[in-house]
């Protein structure tokens, strides 16, 4: 295996306060191709907190794109922007399946979307909507795939089930090898992105992927997503988001053998 990964969508005090569940997603693998490379799929989603199916949603779009992002690539179909397109495509479908089975509005089943499909020597990156994702740079910093996207009002962003033309979606393919990503949803943009520069917080990155390097056993990987969890619902974290909070990291075994 070239990965270790952890990951964990966790509920946010407002949620607990109002009775609430937690209505962040995330669903991740790794799985080989054809070929025998190894490829990582991690896909998070943040239900819209007005959307009264929300945290139905965020699960249905993480499960479903790791399901279909497999299919494809075990089908040994390139991923590229056309894929990616279709993908979402058949999340939204989906989602309007479940609108008029339940008789709602699709706006019910609003959520955002983001990830990445990475291989050895290329990723592809997608959003739709806020949170964020982050890539180790040639220069050992971390940087924004895209800066998230927020809205004309504050608190107010894209989601998936806005335009079924999916004009908000942003689509990139990297050709180089990536060694380090995270992926979070908007309740921990405060604490690891920087507003007024447009720059990522690196001490918040680089203290979590320390630990991730040198856990060398399955077992102690295991214990840092356990880890990964309290800090979450850690009072340092409370204090300063109350929204619910998700954020995956993976970091690429061989960079760090030497």
């Amino acid at each position: 295996m070239i990965w270790k990964n952890i990951g964990k969508s966790v509920i946010g005090t407002s949620h607990t306060n109002a009775g609430k569940l937690c209505e962040d997603a995330l669903a991740f693998t790794i799985i080989t191709d054809r070929i025998g490379e190894e490829v990582l799929i991690a896909i998070a989603s943040d239900g819209a907190g007005s959307a009264s199916n929300a945290k139905v949603a965020a699960e249905l779009v993480t499960k479903r794109a790791v399901e279909l992002f497999t299919e494809l690539i075990e089908n040994n179909k390139p991923i590229n922007e056309a894929e990616v397109l279709a993908l979402v495509e058949m999340l939204y479908d989906e989602l309007l399946q479940l609108s008029i089975l339940e008789e709602v509005p699709i706006n019910e089943y609003s959520c955002t979307f983001l990830g990445a499909v990475v291989y050895q020597q290329s990723a592809v990156f997608f959003q739709i909507g806020d949170g964020a994702i982050i890539r180790d740079d040639s220069n050992d910093c971390y940087s924004t795939i895209w800066w998230p996207h927020n809205g004309e009002y504050i608190n107010t962003t894209s989601f998936i089930t806005d335009d079924n033309n999916f004009a908000n979606l942003k689509i990139t393919i990297i050709s180089e090898s990536i060694n380090e990503i995270a992926i979070l949803t908007d309740g921990l943009q405060h604490l690891s992105l920087n507003n007024e520069t447009s720059t990522v917080y690196q001490p918040f990155f680089t203290g979590l992927f320390k630990w991730l390097r040198f856990a060398n056993k399955d077992v102690e990987v295991e214990i840092l997503n356990n880890k990964l969890e309290e800090y979450l619902c850690s009072e340092a974290i409370n204090s300063r988001t109350d929204d619910d909070k998700t954020l995956f990291l993976a970091t690429r075994i061989h960079k760090w053998l030497t």
